[in-house]
C-alpha cells in the first residue's frame, strides 16, 4: 500500500506501508547512512541485513534530549562521515528520533535526502509523516524546525512488536485525535477494539493506515500548515503546553493529546454547543488504554503563559482547534482566559 504527499516544485514524499521496503532503500543515492535509536537495535540490524550502509550512528534519544546540543553531535557525525549532499540519511526510531534527524537533514549542507523509518505507533501515524521536523528549546516545543519532507517513510507494523505498552499508549493519543477530526469509518472502529498486544497487531493494521491516510490527505492540502492542516493540532494547544510547562519526559506526548484532547472537546462544549457525549466517549476510551484523564494540578496564571508561548501563536493570540461535531473540525481565535481556566479547573477536579 502506497500514499503520495505532493509538495511545490514536484517534490514527493512516498508513504510505504508493508515489508517490502528493502529494494527501496537500496535503490536510493549512491551511499546510504543510518541514524537510530539505541532503544532499537534489534531492527537498526534488520535495516543493515537488508539495505546495503556505510556508516550508523545510535543515540539515546528521548524528549529531553530532542535538543540543539543532540543535533550537534548528529552534525558532528555527519562531517567526520563526510556525508555529501549526495547521501541519503535514513532516521529509524521513534517520532523524537525522526524530528530531530529530519532536522539535521534539512540544515547540513542546504538539505539532505533523508528516509524515516518509524517504530513507534506515534510516529507510524503522525509524527514522522508530513515533513514538519524540529527541536525543542526552553521556550517551547519543536521551536527549531523546518518543512522538510523525507523521501520516503517506511511503515512497517512488525517495529511495534518489541513496543512497550505506555509507548503504544502514546501513539493512540494521536489516533484518537485522528478519528475526532476525520470522524466515519475511523471513529466508529476505535472504540470497538481492544489493546493491542505482541502476538495480535492484525486487528490494528488498518487503523494504523486510516490514521496515516488522515495525515496524509490534510498535508497534500496544505504543506505549511496555513490553513487545514491546523487541523491537525486538535488537542495539541494544551498538549504542548503541558509538556513543557511539567517538563520534557514527565508525561509522553500521547499522554498529553489525550488530555489536550478533553480539553478541547470541553471547549468544544463551552463555544460550539458539541455534545458532552462525545467527550464521555473519549474519556471511556482513555480509561480503557490506561491513558491519563484528570489534569495534573496548575498554576493557571504560569499555564496561562506557556500556552501563549505556543509556536502557533500569532500576534493576535492563539487560534484554538475546537470540534463543531465528530468529523468537522473549526478553528476559533482568541478564547477568554476565563473560559480555559473553567475547563482546565473541570478536568482536574
Amino acid at each position: 500500500m502506497e500514499f503520495e504527499i505532493t509538495a511545490v516544485q514536484e517534490r514527493k514524499s512516498l508513504v510505504l506501508m508493508g515489508e517490502n521496503w528493502a529494494e527501496r532503500l537500496s535503490a536510493l543515492g549512491p551511499r546510504r547512512v543510518l541514524v537510530a535509536d539505541r532503544s532499537v537495535v534489534q531492527w537498526a540490524e534488520e535495516v543493515q541485513e537488508r539495505v546495503p550502509v556505510d556508516d550508523v550512528l545510535t543515540l539515546d534519544i528521548s524528549e529531553a534530549a530532542k535538543t540543539l546540543e543532540t543535533l550537534q553531535t548528529v552534525y558532528q557525525w555527519l562531517g567526520e562521515h563526510n556525508v555529501t549532499r549526495d547521501v541519503v540519511v535514513l532516521a529509524l526510531g521513534g517520532g523524537v528520533l525522526t524530528d530531530l534527524v529530519g532536522f539535521a537533514a534539512a540544515t547540513y549542507l542546504r538539505g539532505l535526502r533523508w528516509v524515516a523509518v518509524p517504530t513507534t505507533l506515534l510516529a507510524q501515524v503522525d509524527a514522522a509523516i508530513g515533513g514538519k521536523v524540529a527541536v525543542n528549546t526552553a521556550f517551547g516545543k519543536n521551536f527549531l524546525g523546518a518543512f522538510h519532507l523525507p523521501e520516503l517513510v517506511v511503515v512497517d507494523i512488525r517495529f511495534l512488536r518489541s513496543l512497550p505498552a505506555r509507548e503504544w499508549r502514546a501513539g493512540l493519543g494521536e489516533v484518537i485525535k485522528s478519528a475526532l477530526i476525520r470522524g466515519g469509518w475511523l471513529y466508529e472502529t476505535l472504540g470497538r477494539l481492544t489493546f493491542p498486544t505482541e502476538s495480535d497487531l492484525s486487528s490494528w493494521e488498518s487503523v494504523i493506515a486510516e490514521t496515516a491516510r488522515v495525515k496524509i490527505d490534510i498535508v497534500n492540502q496544505d504543506l505549511y500548515e496555513t490553513g487545514p492542516r491546523m487541523f491537525l493540532n486538535f488537542g495539541h494547544t494544551v498538549a504542548h503546553a503541558l509538556e513543557n510547562y511539567l517538563g520534557y519526559g514527565a508525561m509522553t506526548h500521547g499522554e498529553a493529546v489525550g488530555l489536550g484532547t478533553l480539553a478541547a472537546l470541553r471547549l468544544s462544549e463551552r463555544v460550539l454547543g458539541l455534545s458532552p457525549d462525545v467527550r464521555d466517549t473519549v474519556r471511556g476510551w482513555l480509561e480503557a488504554w490506561q491513558l491519563p484523564t484528570r489534569m495534573p494540578p496548575l498554576d493557571f496564571g504560569a499555564f496561562w503563559t506557556t500556552l501563549h508561548r505556543d509556536k502557533k501563536a500569532r500576534a493576535e493570540g492563539l487560534t484554538w482547534v475546537l470540534l463543531q461535531a465528530v468529523g468537522q473540525p473549526v478553528l476559533k481565535k482568541n478564547l477568554s482566559q476565563d473560559i480555559v481556566r473553567e475547563t482546565l479547573e473541570f478536568l482536574t477536579s
